[in-house]
Order: structure tokens, then C-alpha cells, then sequence
């Protein structure tokens, strides 16, 4: 029951920023009338295609790692159990993503303990390529004003995080604080390699959407896949590092808008649409995303 609240809550407040970000869309746009726009299909059924796989590929690392350390749910159970919490992120404060998975698998019998580490590590994965991306495709823009030093020891701790001893340490610790038995696998350094080089083929994904969106919307300011990975991947981070925004919003928006304008060349307020355009299709993406793991899972249900 507690599950279904939790994710019936996150689906209430993941539609109302569709929602808000429709409508903020259509007052951007009307700011920018003078903006030659479109509405291509085909590049935005891509988007949106490309969000949904790179939302499920992301839940099907995340169900390797977790049965890599213990976990005992079969991958399409974990995949949508996954999904479903990612869509907490949109609760301020960043931890109902953890909360949730963890309370989900433990008391369905499984290691909640597994369920926590495993989330931290690939959200820490994530955080770490995207950084790397961002960096490396996402312009001048997405550099200038980077505290080195503070980016430096904020890769030295997540190196350190993700170093097996200490996940499965902390496995260890949070099994002991749900009374749970600690788990007889351990999450290997093999398995956060992995992890670590899917996470990069998925944020990949996330560039082929972004540029697929603004091809749909504004093809005369084109943005080719791999500068539109950096982008997408410097913005998120952005906004995944400021706790109290629910799903980075307006953070991430404000960061995709500045990122756009110096890779596109396009004017601040047809980058700002496109911006909260693409909350839209990423909101979108992950409840399709989920809807498709939940319909998968009742299909393997009855199969079984």
C-alpha cells in the first residue's frame, strides 16, 4: 500500500509539471513569435523514442547492479520498480528516489539494503559521466565558470563512493539498519565499469533526443547528436545538484537555455521554449517509460 501511494503521489506531481511546463511552452513561444518554429513529427516521435529507451536501458543497468548485489527480483520486476521511483525526483529533496526503491524491496522480502546502494551508485555513476560529458561536448558555455578544484574533489568522492568495498559496506550498514540479512552476492568493480560505461551509451541516447527535439521544433538552429549529449548532460547535472528543485526544474531549464543559445545561436527566448520543451519530453518519456515496464511486467506475470 505505502507503494502505491509513493508512486501515485510521484505520478500526480510528475503530470502537474507537464502540465505547468505546457503551458509555460506556449507563453515562451508567443514571446518569441518572430521565431521561424515547426512542429515536424517524425523528429519528435525520435525524441520522444529515444528518452523512452534511454530511460529503460538506464533501469536495466540499474536491475544488473542490484542483482549483482543480491538483489533477488527478476530484471523486469526491478527495471519497473526502478522507473517508478525515479519519478520521486520530482519531490524536493532528492531522497524519495532512494526512499522509495528501498521501502519497495523491503518489504516485498528482497534486500532494500542492495535496492538503496545500488540507486546511490548509479545516480553517482550518472552524475560522474555526465559531468565528463558535459564538460568535453557541451561548449565553452558549459565550462565557463567551473570551480575546478571543487569539481576535482567532488570526482575524488565519487570515485571513493563507488569503490566496491564501500558500496558493499554500505549494504552491510543499511541491511543492518532494515534488520535485513546482508545479502550473500557483492557488487564487484567489474559491475561498476559496466555501469559506468552503459551510463555514457545513455546519456548518447539523451543527445540523439534533444537533438531530435529541436529538429522537430527549430531546424534552423540544428544541434548535432553529440554536442546535444554534452548539453542535455551538463544541464541535468545542473539541476540534479540543486537539492531543493524537484527534477532540476527551472534549473536545468535555466542551464539548457544558456547551453542552447551559445551552441545553436538561438535567441534566448526560442532557446528558453525549447527548454521547457524539453521538460515536456523527458516528463513524457519517463511515464511512458514506466507505463512500459509496468505493462511488461503484468505480461510476465501472466505468462508465469
Amino acid at each position: 500500500m505505502a507503494a502505491i501511494v509513493f508512486v501515485g503521489a510521484t505520478l500526480i506531481v510528475a503530470l502537474v509539471a507537464v502540465a505547468t511546463g505546457w503551458e509555460s511552452w506556449v507563453a515562451l513561444r508567443q514571446e518569441a513569435s518572430g521565431f521561424p518554429w515547426t512542429a515536424r513529427p517524425l523528429p519528435l516521435v525520435l525524441a520522444l523514442t529515444s528518452g523512452i529507451a534511454a530511460l529503460l536501458a538506464t533501469g536495466r543497468v540499474w536491475a544488473a547492479m542490484f542483482g549483482g548485489a543480491g538483489g533477488r527480483s527478476n530484471p523486469r520486476e526491478a527495471v519497473a520498480a526502478w522507473l517508478g521511483s525515479n519519478l520521486g525526483r520530482y519531490i524536493p529533496g532528492k531522497v524519495w528516489q532512494l526512499t522509495g526503491i528501498t521501502a519497495w524491496f523491503n518489504v516485498r522480502g528482497d534486500s532494500g539494503a542492495a535496492g538503496f546502494a545500488t540507486s546511490l551508485a548509479l545516480q553517482a555513476i550518472m552524475l560522474a559521466t555526465g559531468t565528463g560529458l558535459g564538460l568535453a561536448l557541451g561548449g565553452a558555455a558549459a565550462i565557463e565558470g567551473v570551480d575546478w578544484r571543487l569539481a576535482a574533489g567532488a570526482g575524488l568522492v565519487l570515485l571513493i563512493l563507488l569503490h566496491p568495498r564501500v558500496l558493499n559496506g554500505a549494504i552491510r550498514r543499511v541491511a543492518h539498519l532494515l534488520r535485513e540479512a546482508p545479502p550473500d552476492a557483492a557488487l564487484s568493480g567489474r559491475a561498476v565499469v559496466l555501469a559506468a560505461l552503459a551510463s555514457i551509451a545513455i546519456w548518447g541516447l539523451y543527445g540523439v533526443g534533444l537533438s531530435a527535439l529541436v529538429a522537430g521544433l527549430a531546424p534552423t538552429s540544428p544541434l548535432p547528436p553529440h554536442v546535444g549529449t554534452g548539453v542535455f548532460a551538463a544541464a541535468y547535472v545542473a539541476g540534479y545538484v540543486v537539492l531543493i528543485a524537484p527534477g532540476g526544474l527551472v534549473v536545468r531549464e535555466g542551464a539548457l537555455t544558456v547551453l542552447l543559445v551559445a551552441t545553436t545561436g538561438m535567441p534566448a527566448g526560442a532557446a528558453a521554449a525549447v527548454a521547457v520543451a524539453a521538460r515536456v519530453w523527458s516528463t513524457l518519456a519517463e511515464l511512458a517509460a514506466f507505463g512500459l515496464a509496468t505493462l511488461g511486467l503484468r505480461r510476465g506475470g501472466a505468462e508465469g
